[in-house]
């Protein structure tokens, strides 16, 4: 099994690249004024910082999240704020009682998940009716680069939709979970970025390390990884290097 797809430096370095989206996945809890609300999978804090800033001091924040040193990192930054709590748990189940939460946010959680089925009925279990939840997914089959290699481009999105990443479908599967679970007024957003740079493509793909790992584990020649390396730093150096890429951000209630 290849490591995990990513890492603090990882979560950081894209949690810039997302900001505004960010910013718009809270939205839907502005109307909460007091309870808790859940931030699911919540890495190093940076969403729980944010949503306790925004939410005021009758909402608490709980950030629940697998990886202790991620925690330390959030709790580390959080430093006295009474209005957050850090909770080391897996997303299923999710340690509070029926009906006690007032919002639920998880942001690249699902494409994570090996029962991601058993995690929304989790959520929709612990929140009181009426309330929201907010699921932000890459959409990695979407993920798509500007040269003419398409055939060795399959290949790499295949290993990462089908070894690299657990549920590497899941952007394109929410609505559905979230129907099987028993949400309801789901509404679904996309969000389209273009990448410029190699440099960016590294910063934010991890493309270069991807590649090795698609050719190290045999989903495509050494001669097809130097082609389509070639062609991307061919591109960067010419000044038309371009990838992009999706995000889905998914809203409902219970």
């Amino acid at each position: 099994m290849s490591a995990k797809h990513y890492n603090i430096s990882y979560l950081e370095q894209t949690g810039r690249f997302l900001k505004n989206l960010k910013e718009q996945s809270y939205q839907p809890f502005t109307a909460i004024r007091k309870g808790a609300v859940i931030d699911l999978g919540c890495g190093t804090g940076m969403d729980v910082l944010k949503l306790s800033e925004l939410l005021g001091g009758q909402v608490k924040v709980f950030g629940i999240d697998h990886d202790p040193e991620m925690l330390a990192k959030g709790k580390a930054a959080a430093y006295d704020n009474k209005q957050v709590e850090f909770i080391l748990s897996e997303a299923s189940p999710i340690p509070f009682t029926d009906g006690t939460v007032q919002g639920v946010r998880a942001e690249r959680l699902v494409q994570h998940l090996t029962a991601p089925d058993a995690v929304m009925k989790e959520i929709h279990r612990v929140l009181e009716h009426d309330h929201p939840l907010v699921l932000v997914e890459t959409d990695w089959p979407g993920l798509s680069f500007c040269n003419a290699h398409l055939p060795i481009e399959r290949k790499v999105i295949g290993y990462l939709t089908d070894v690299k990443i657990n549920n590497g479908l899941a952007a394109r599967k929410l609505t559905g979970y979230l129907e099987a679970a028993g949400f309801r007024d789901i509404r679904l957003e996309l969000f389209p970025f273009v990448i410029r740079t190699l440099a960016e493509a590294n910063e934010y793909l991890w493309i270069e390390r991807i590649l090795k790992e698609t050719a190290d584990n045999g989903f495509i020649s050494q001669e097809e990884h130097d082609i389509f390396l070639g062609a991307m730093k061919d591109a960067d150096a010419s000044g038309y290097f371009a990838c992009s890429i999706q995000v889905v951000v998914t809203t409902c209630v219970k």
